[in-house]
């Protein structure tokens, strides 16, 4: 290679390679990774289902725990449900609901101390401290008329006396001093209770301009707060809120008591009108009925949260404000039957929910419903996730209203669980039947195959072509291999082989010269036609170490291998215990259909195994049996018999000889139909390895020891064994 023009030309001059520096560190949710794909999910949820799952067991794991690994790093739904958990519990300690009045009382005591300081200033305009000290102190002095009428308006608009600064006539002082202590003896009389206070103020005839305009001004307040809860379109007009738009709020409430009416009884509303008319008073985005529904029943369920949380004495205080602030009783009746309506029609949004808070944190009453709203969001927001565990299915939970009571971190990690099983439905690997999500034939090939795929590559040597073969040569079936042609084989010529063989010998340049010396033909092998039969123990001990699941495992690998490269060969798949049941491949992926108890019946197994080889065709039959134990239950002649300890009508003990003698004569029923037993033993207990050897005396089977691990490779490495024979 020529040295590069740039470097001879400047000699003394230094070059460095740019270096790339890569920092790592621990994931805080800020880093950027691609969400996993649908074969990245169903590669994670094979892998659970082959370690010994069903797929409701695995998908119900990802959905719990999230898609952790490679990359991610993403909450599950218990994850999100402990956050919610967390979020209420916050709230919940750091508030405290008896607060609610604390303002609204000062601004009362505020507005109490005005109004009797304006009437002391009355009465020193009526009596100054100049007169005579014989004058009447304005406590006991009537006039000869007795009281003024009801409001006796003796005074200005402002305030001011009559006399303009100089003592009043006798008659009207007397007058001024009865209504003055009239209402100080209303003051005095007020309840303690900041409700009941706004209650008795409403019809009170203030003296004092500036008491009132204060008194008004909280009013205002309180009915906007009150009524923003419910009609948060008004949120500017209720600022000024007047009673005009009272009259108007009572009118919309009319109508929409109307449509909800007319809802109960059977018909389907259309809210269209309404919102033309009355559309500002709510959020945009409302177009159908039941948004509408759920929006006013969302906005109620507010205030019965409230109402539930409080003490008695506090759900008075409140129900006496509210009768205060609803100055207009048709409109008071109107919302609460709207209430009642809306209950009727969806008794769910109404929920009982009572939140009991311990804080130190005022908070205020438009504060306090806030908090109602986001508390049974929250609760919402747990129903809705409990529910998706339950179900394997996290599409109804609402992401966006997640993300608002936790963040986005949660919204983002709410919608990768809502795509787990959409993908998975998507890319047609899972559907939905009749007892949840279910595995779909393309799903449960590449199962299969990954099964299949895992065995293999625990066996060491290489693929499966590599056990047992000793001899080359011609057959029946091409195979990837090939050999030198001999004098007497078929030619079978690989052409690719045997060019490359004469050039390797002339070297390059054409026309390229073959001799028989470069002939190489494909290598094929005979095969047999096999009948396999796999019984797998599903004792209860089986179950201890995975055992049975390995088990599954190997039914599934061999399944998939005889069906995919041994297309004529037959397999079929049992499980035993006291009974015998035999099992569709798809079955292999669950385990709703396992049935521990009654013992475990060596013979029955052997018996239905030899009846179902009878009924197919090959020259190889085999029963594959997969144990940990030896037998403990044979049929007996009334029926069946149990081994296990203990002792009863119709049952046998485990040292009764007949349990052994009637699964031997199986035994010797498989020999002479030509049916060969290989056993794969799990267990090395001294009872199991004296059976084994005694049926595999008998059988002239083989019996292997092995893990849960190893079964596989043990089980697929002898059944390609023992099928292929390469001839020459």
């Amino acid at each position: 290679m020529e040295p590069s023009p740039q470097l001879t030309q400047r000699p003394s001059r230094a070059y460095t390679c740019p270096m790339a520096i890569y920092r790592y560190s621990q994931w805080d949710g800020s880093q950027d990774v691609a969400p996993p794909s649908a074969d990245d999910l169903f590669d994670r949820l094979s892998e659970q289902i082959l370690q010994g799952d069903d797929l409701r067991g695995a998908l119900n794991r990802m959905m719990r725990h999230g898609m952790r690994g490679e990359g991610q790093r993403g909450a599950g739904l218990q994850e999100l449900l402990e956050r919610l958990r967390d979020a209420r519990e916050r709230n919940l300690d750091r508030y405290n609901l008896s607060s609610m009045f604390d303002g609204i009382q000062e601004r009362l005591e505020e507005i109490v101390g005005k109004e009797r300081e304006g009437i002391a200033q009355r009465l020193r305009e009526i009596d100054p401290p100049d007169r005579d000290a014989d004058a009447p102190d304005g406590g006991e002095a009537q006039s000869a008329g007795g009281e003024s009428p009801a409001g006796g308006e003796a005074q200005s608009a402002s305030g001011e006396s009559p006399a303009g600064g100089e003592a009043p006539p006798d008659d009207l002082a007397d007058m001024l001093r009865r209504m003055a202590n009239r209402r100080l003896e209303q003051l005095d009389a007020l309840p303690p209770g900041a409700g009941g206070r706004i209650k008795q103020l409403r019809d009170y005839d203030f003296m004092d301009a500036g008491a009132r305009e204060d008194f008004d001004a909280l009013m205002k307040e309180l009915q906007g707060q009150l009524l923003q809860q419910y009609f948060q379109g008004m949120q500017e007009s209720l600022q000024n809120l007047t009673q005009a738009d009272l009259s108007q709020i009572a009118e919309m409430v009319r109508d929409l008591n109307d449509l909800v009416k007319r809802k109960l009884q059977g018909e389907d509303p259309d809210i269209a009108p309404f919102m033309a008319k009355w559309g500002a008073m709510f959020p945009p985005g409302i177009e159908t009925f039941d948004q509408l529904m759920d929006y006013m029943s969302r906005q109620m369920a507010q205030m019965q949260s409230l109402m539930n949380s409080m003490t008695p004495e506090m759900r008075r205080q409140l129900e006496e404000m509210m009768d205060g602030l609803m100055q207009d009783n048709r409109l008071a009746w109107d919302m609460f039957e709207l209430g009642v309506n809306l209950e009727r029609l969806n008794p769910s949004a109404f929920p009982d929910n009572d939140f009991r808070m311990f804080g130190d944190e005022p908070v205020t009453l438009q504060e306090a419903l806030r908090l109602m709203g986001e508390l049974n969001d929250i609760e919402e927001l747990e129903g809705q996730i409990r529910r998706a565990i339950r179900s394997n299915d996290a599409t109804q939970i609402d992401a966006d209203a997640l993300g608002d009571a936790l963040g986005d971190e949660a919204r983002r990690y709410a919608q990768d669980l809502q795509r787990l099983t959409k993908e998975l439905e998507d890319a047609g690997l899972i559907r939905k039947g009749g007892r949840g999500w279910e595995l779909t034939p393309q799903a449960m090939r590449k199962i299969g195959d990954k099964a299949l795929t895992d065995i293999f590559n625990r066996i060491r040597g290489g693929d499966i072509g590599d056990h047992n073969r000793d001899k080359s040569g011609v057959g029946v079936e091409i195979t990837d291999e090939t050999k030198r042609w001999e004098f007497g084989d078929p030619l079978h010529l690989n052409t690719l082989r045997t060019v490359s063989n004469a050039v390797m010998r002339e070297g390059q340049g054409t026309p390229v010269r073959i001799r028989p010396d470069d002939f190489e033909i494909d290598q094929t092998i005979s095969q047999t036609r096999a009948s396999t039969v796999i019984a797998i123990d599903m004792s209860y001990s089986m179950f201890w170490d995975g055992a049975f699941q390995a088990g599954q495992r190997v039914g599934l690998a061999l399944d998939t291998l005889i069906r995919s490269k041994f297309p004529k060969d037959q397999v079929t798949i049992v499980a035993f215990s006291y009974f015998v049941l035999p099992l569709q491949s798809n079955m292999l992926l669950d385990s709703y259909w396992v049935e521990f108890g009654g013992g475990t019946n060596f013979e029955e197994a052997l018996r239905q195994s030899r009846r179902i080889l009878g009924r197919q065709g090959g020259t190889n039959k085999q029963i594959i049996l997969i144990t940990d134990g030896e037998p403990t239950t044979y049929n007996w002649a009334d029926g069946w018999a149990d081994g296990s300890r203990g002792g009863g009508s119709g049952r046998r003990r485990r040292r009764d000889g007949g349990l052994i003698e009637a699964t031997m004569r199986e035994v010797m029923r498989c020999t002479r139909d030509n049916i060969t037993i290989n056993t794969f033993m799990l267990d090395q207990s001294p009872s199991l390895l004296r059976f084994v050897q005694l049926m595999t005396k008998i059988n002239k089977g083989r019996a292997f020891v092995a893990s849960p691990h190893s079964l596989g490779s043990y089980v697929v490495s002898d059944y390609v064994a023992n099928r292929n024979r390469v001839i020459r």
